[in-house]
């Protein structure tokens, strides 16, 4: 079911925005499970997640060779499904990406690299952070 982004600049919830900061890996723990389920349901509740950040075992949630077991969601189809239709960013961290394989060529559509200054910009925009570990 697509989430209807709230509308306006600060889409209609100043000061009510988040952050998500990803360190699990899209399998064997539950992080990146439960950042996409608060992210989804934060979006249904109108309040806006400017964007997620994956970090340390976290950006394993961008490869494109993830390939899910049969009885098991597609965690990062699901995130770039999320992206779409809210206009969310995808944005994995580029030391750790590179330490596990996570460069240009091998990451997902939807997703972008970036670094940790741009998590320290997301911040300075008044988003709270919230980390999944």
């Amino acid at each position: 079911m697509p989430v209807t982004p709230p509308e306006g600049k600060d889409r209609g919830y100043p000061g009510r925005h988040f952050t998500l900061l990803v360190s699990g890996p899209p399998y064997g723990r539950e992080a990146a499970s439960l950042a996409y389920l608060f992210a989804r349901e934060a979006w249904a509740g109108k309040c806006p997640v400017d964007a997620v950040f994956f970090y340390e075992d976290g950006v394993l949630n961008a490869l494109k060779t993830v390939s899910p077991a049969s009885d098991e969601a597609d965690l990062p189809a699901l995130w770039r499904e999320l992206s779409r239709d809210t206009g969310m960013r995808l944005v994995l961290c580029s030391a750790a990406g590179e330490r596990r394989g996570a460069v240009a060529g091998s990451v997902a559509p939807d997703f972008e690299i970036g670094a940790l200054s741009d998590l320290a910009d997301l911040l300075l925009t008044g988003s709270r952070l919230v980390q999944f570990r």
